[in-house]
């Protein structure tokens, strides 16, 4: 049994944070960081995600794309051949541009998939291969959505249909990799404030969608807000930490209550 100073250390671990160069995912790393994890940062923007890494001691940059699945391969590879091992991977990345159904093109809902989906499956499966090359087990932490459980806002159907297999993706992956130590869950964020859905926000008006949906409604959030990005980091601490060596195959909505409102 650890003692309760030592629950959330994550001394010696390397940790690979998709989507790291803004909100959820830089969050997570300086925390990460702090909890004594080295961080390999990744983000498709290349520029944004080197001076993100400045920020954190022992973090290395890396631009990925990762629905393509050469960058992907060859990313993984670079972290073991700067780091030597891979022990957690956080995956935030992923787009959440809003739109409208009966117009929505089918490159439109192909583009969502191909980041979301497809992005999730391949930097878990390299992700997993490496785990299991250093034979010492590990922690991935998807962050999903809840909108992969319920409907948040208008225009999002896309979106919430690819958090969704994201969610069942942790399940299932969970199962087939839990002889080899390594542990898989998921994070169910609600609404946070992130330079992402700020943009997501103002793409909506400029294309003169209508605001709106469950979330916006009064009330429906018990706890009164949104999250703050760093709150959401915490619960990825959490079960990449000592302190959920139990736990597998979950999704933790945080989310203010709203799943349960």
């Amino acid at each position: 049994m650890k003692d309760y100073d030592q629950l959330l250390k994550l001394d010696d671990k390397v940790a690979l944070v998709t989507g790291g160069a803004r909100g959820i995912g830089l969050a997570a790393s300086k925390l990460f960081s702090k909890a004594g994890a080295k961080i390999a940062l990744c983000d498709i923007n290349g520029d944004s995600v080197r001076t993100a890494a400045k920020s954190i001691d022992a973090a290395r940059a890396y631009d990925c794309d990762i629905s393509d699945e050469r960058a992907v391969e060859k990313l993984v590879q670079h972290v073991m051949d700067d780091f030597g091992k891979l022990d957690i991977l956080v995956h935030v990345a992923a787009i959440f541009p809003k739109h409208a159904f009966l117009s929505m093109t089918a490159k439109e809902w192909d583009e969502m998939q191909a980041v979301n989906v497809r992005g999730t499956f391949l930097v878990m499966r390299e992700a997993i291969k490496a785990m299991k090359a250093g034979g010492d087990g590990g922690a991935i932490v998807n962050v999903s959505s809840a909108s992969g459980e319920r409907a948040l806002v208008h225009h999002n159907s896309a979106y919430g249909a690819s958090k969704a297999a994201v969610t069942n993706l942790t399940r299932s992956v969970a199962i087939e990799v839990a002889g080899d130590g390594i542990r898989v869950n998921a994070i169910l964020p609600g609404g946070v404030a992130t330079e992402g859905a700020k943009a997501a926000t103002e793409q909506m008006r400029a294309e003169g969608l209508a605001m709106g949906g469950p979330i916006t409604t009064p009330g429906r959030i018990p706890l009164g807000r949104i999250a703050d990005p760093s709150e959401i980091a915490s619960a990825c601490l959490f079960m990449a930490s000592p302190a959920a060596s139990y736990i597998t195959g979950q999704a933790l909505a945080v989310d203010g209550g709203f799943l349960v409102s």
